[in-house]
């Protein structure tokens, strides 16, 4: 039998309101009160999901297609992930990132040290248009160097998301940057620059902000022993010379000339193995076994240990196996409609111009709880609020700008999502440890409802028709 032909049950506002308290209650007790490890949660919701799917009367056969069609969904994510193990892994061996640790100890100071790294994450994730990139290379060097210093290793992690996140929300690189223009019906030079309208302010605040706390490190008061220790290690394991910053400055070379990401890190991985067979002190098979395996020394300092021995595609497995999970169960909610039941009977709360946008933002969020992706978290609200959109002669690029403002940023602040693993997996810091540092994150949704409120940059409709008449 055609299964096109066969007719799914239908999914009612109160069926699918049970699957999410039931969501709910699995992820929170094991989060909170078993400690559950996180690939445990995941698989036991998605077994629950699918139990409440098959009770509701879809096919066995058909619930399995779902969660095996979001597990296929995540190969593209898979290779960058294990590409991403590649970089830190052959970055961390011929010591790319060992060297812009020294560099950077030297020459930072612990006043100077927030506002830089904060500047240099912006700018070289908008050349890249890759958070993740920025979080493994840049991210990773700069908690480095902010252990040396004796920094909050929690904000330096939140300043380090909020420059990898500009880059992620406002580079035409970004696969996010194309996918909300995109699900809203808009071009990517309009959703750029209505972004500018609610990320400016955002990234203003951050900066002072990080300015700020910053500045409470003076270098009269800052124990500089332990970045002493760590110039003296790496002096030591490794061979710290400017000719590596070769490899890096290739990246943004790459990023500039367009370059996709996949083979972008690829071929930063290869240039940092034939530069680091020639300049550090490792044997070829070492530095070129770090590919799969990652770097591993002992430099007789246990803060540098923990800095560099990382990395390798092995090393990406566990975050490989948590996006397999959370995209297979969110391709179950998705294609059974139960966001689709959940979030759609919401929309008839919507009364005015100022609510599309608080919806949209409440949508997103929903849809990163529930789903644990940040592509699900654009893809679903914006298609759902799109005809409202319409309804209330309101421009796309409005929309789209949104989906960006909520969907992009909330991923990376939920402990459980694809995202936020991914994040606390490559620098060390847990979610919630370095959340309420991610300036960027948090003000740019609170930013774009206080813009629905006051009615500022809600463009109408009629502008976008007048502007590609």
């Amino acid at each position: 039998m055609d299964e096109k032909k066969t007719k799914l049950p239908e999914m009612t506002f109160g069926k699918s309101v049970l699957v999410v308290i039931v969501l709910i209650a699995i992820i929170f007790s094991g989060y909170v009160v078993f400690n559950f490890d996180t690939k445990v949660i995941f698989t036991l919701t998605s077994v629950a999901v699918g139990i409440m799917l098959v009770a509701y009367g879809f096919k066995v056969d058909t619930v399995v297609k779902w969660y095996a069609d979001g597990g296929r969904g995540a190969v593209d994510v898979i290779i960058i992930l294990m590409c991403v193990g590649t970089v830190i892994g052959t970055w961390m061996a011929s010591g790319v990132v060992p060297t812009i640790i020294y560099y950077g100890l030297k020459l930072l100071t612990p006043t100077s040290f927030m506002l830089v790294g904060f500047s240099l994450c912006c700018i070289v994730s908008f050349f890249i248009g890759s958070s993740y990139s920025t979080l493994a290379t840049l991210g990773v060097a700069f908690i480095g160097i902010g252990t040396g210093m004796g920094m909050n290793i929690n904000l330096v992690a939140g300043m380090v998301l909020s420059g990898a996140l500009f880059g992620d929300k406002m580079s035409p690189f970004s696969d996010t940057t194309n996918l909300a223009p995109a699900v809203s019906g808009t071009t990517v030079w309009k959703h750029i620059g209505s972004m500018i309208y609610t990320v400016t302010p955002s990234l203003i605040i951050s900066f002072v902000l990080y300015g700020i706390l910053g500045s409470r490190y003076n270098i009269s008061g800052a124990d500089l022993s332990l970045a002493n220790k760590m110039m003296t290690a790496v002096e030591v394991n490794f061979n710290p010379t400017p000719i590596l910053f070769i490899v890096p400055v290739m990246v943004l070379v790459l990023a500039v000339l367009k370059v996709p990401s996949v083979p972008a890190l690829l071929a930063s991985s290869a240039l940092a193995i034939i530069v680091g067979i020639i300049t550090q002190p490792f044997s070829a098979v070492t530095i070129i076994n770090s590919l799969g395996n990652g770097f591993s020394i002992d430099t007789g300092l246990a803060e540098l240990n923990r800095l560099v021995n990382r990395g390798g595609i092995g090393s990406m497995m566990e975050v490989v196996a948590w996006t397999i999970l959370t995209l297979g169960m969110g391709q179950m909610l998705k294609e059974s409609g139960v966001l689709n039941a959940f979030l759609s009977k919401m929309i008839g709360f919507i009364k005015k111009k100022r609510d599309c946008v608080l919806a949209t933002l409440i949508f997103a969020l929903c849809t990163a709880m529930l789903t644990a992706s940040q592509y699900l978290a654009i893809m679903l609200p914006g298609l759902l609020m799109k005809d409202t959109f319409t309804k209330f002669k309101l421009d796309k690029k409005v929309l789209s700008r949104t989906l960006e403002d909520g969907g992009t940023m909330f991923s990376f602040l939920i402990p459980w999502d694809t995202a936020g693993i991914y994040t606390a997996s490559v620098l060390g810091v847990s979610t919630l440890s370095y959340a309420p540092y991610a300036f960027l994150l948090i003000l740019n949704p609170i930013i774009a409802a206080i813009y629905a409120y006051a009615g500022f940059a809600q463009f109408p409709a009629k502008e976008e028709e007048e502007i590609s008449a």
